[in-house]
């Protein structure tokens, strides 16, 4: 999806693509020039990626939090960044208010099949993690967006959400951050 968004607005640039799931990666050659079919941070995927840096955007798509070792991964894709070029990642928040609701109330860890507490989640972040991941890869926020929900599950209680999108609630109501990240 991520590259026939871009594919549309860009129809000139050149995009690689990174997807381990192979009926995907298929399915993402129609869009992409080059489509390598393996986890990021399999070894020499990121040798791989430098062999046509620089790279003006770099998205890491709801990817971080399932690494073993996000901190590396970054601080490899941050280095292949052109000088003015953006890094922009999305990642869930743990610190929304459905983790409360089944920790709190029902007494049980919430493990998905999707969403922010997906089974396949390595890591899980709250928004002063994202930003002390991204700083540990030397990059730092230029722009910040939040995803709304009152239930994660649930896209139509976004309109709800955004009623009660104020301070002390808006972190419980995020239920995804998306970043744009530049070099320190």
């Amino acid at each position: 999806m991520t590259g026939l968004l871009v594919r549309e607005r860009n129809p000139g640039a050149v995009l690689y693509g990174i997807e381990p799931d192979a009926a995907l990666a298929t399915l993402a050659e129609q869009h992409f020039d080059q489509v390598i079919s393996e986890r990021i941070d399999a070894d020499g995927v990121l040798q791989m990626l430098a062999a046509n840096a620089p790279y003006d955007v770099i998205v890491c798509a709801d990817v971080l939090e399932h690494l073993a070792d996000p901190a590396r991964v970054l601080s490899g894709l941050a280095s292949l960044l052109s000088g003015d070029g953006v890094l922009i990642t999305s990642i869930p928040n743990v610190r929304h208010v459905s983790t409360f609701i089944s920790l709190g109330l029902l007494g049980t860890w919430p493990a998905r099949d999707r969403g922010i507490h997906d089974r396949t989640h390595l890591r899980f972040y709250a928004r002063k993690d994202i930003l002390q991941l991204g700083g540990s890869a030397g990059l730092r926020p230029c722009r910040e967006k939040r995803n709304l929900r009152l239930m994660e599950s649930v896209p139509a209680t976004s309109i709800p959400a955004k009623v009660f999108d104020f301070w002390p609630l808006r972190g419980f109501l995020t239920f995804q951050y998306l970043h744009v990240w530049t070099h320190e």
